[in-house]
Formats: C-alpha cells, sequence, structure tokens
C-alpha cells in the first residue's frame, strides 16, 4: 500500500507542480504512513477530542475535528475541521 501511495503522490505532485496533502485517520497513519510520508503535509481525522494526539513533529495542517458540527444555513450535520495555521499559510497551500 505504501508503494502504491508513493507511486499516486508522486504522479500528482508532477502533473500538478503542487505536493498532495494525505488525508488520513489518526490510527492508519500511526500504524502505516508515520515515518513513510514525512514530507507530505497531513489532514488527519481524529474525531472529538480536545487535541490532535500526534508528535510535535508530524507535519499536519489540518485536523478533523468531527463529523457532527451545525452550521447555520444548512440543514445536517458537516465535518468540522481545524487548520493549523494563519491566511497567509492558507492561501501559499492554495493551487493556483
Amino acid at each position: 500500500m505504501r508503494a502504491q501511495l508513493k507511486e499516486f503522490v508522486s504522479y500528482i505532485e508532477k502533473r500538478e507542480q503542487v505536493k498532495p496533502i494525505i488525508y488520513t485517520g489518526l490510527s492508519f497513519y500511526n500504524d502505516y504512513l508515520k515515518g513513510y510520508f514525512d514530507n507530505y503535509p497531513l489532514w488527519i481525522a481524529h474525531y472529538h477530542q480536545p487535541k490532535l494526539k500526534v508528535n510535535e513533529a508530524t507535519k499536519w495542517f489540518f485536523w478533523q475535528h468531527s463529523d457532527k458540527a451545525r452550521i447555520s444555513g444548512i440543514n445536517h450535520a458537516v465535518d468540522f475541521n481545524v487548520f493549523k495555521g494563519d491566511s497567509t499559510t492558507f492561501s501559499q497551500m492554495l493551487i493556483k
């Protein structure tokens, strides 16, 4: 699986000229990705916890905190995500 993921992210990186963000659950990251994809930004799902429980060196930018958030104007639950950074950092991650 890691070989296939490496091939996929390399393909995306070459084609789009941008490093893709890897979305993963915390357990899956700890069991299979940690130490192998440290060059890539991460979007980690880790629900209903007061803190994302990863090593400080982990290169995460998004934390999917919940899948049960409520937003005014939307009549169903939505995902709640936290971005680790400011508006400048977020702008630098956008594909232009």
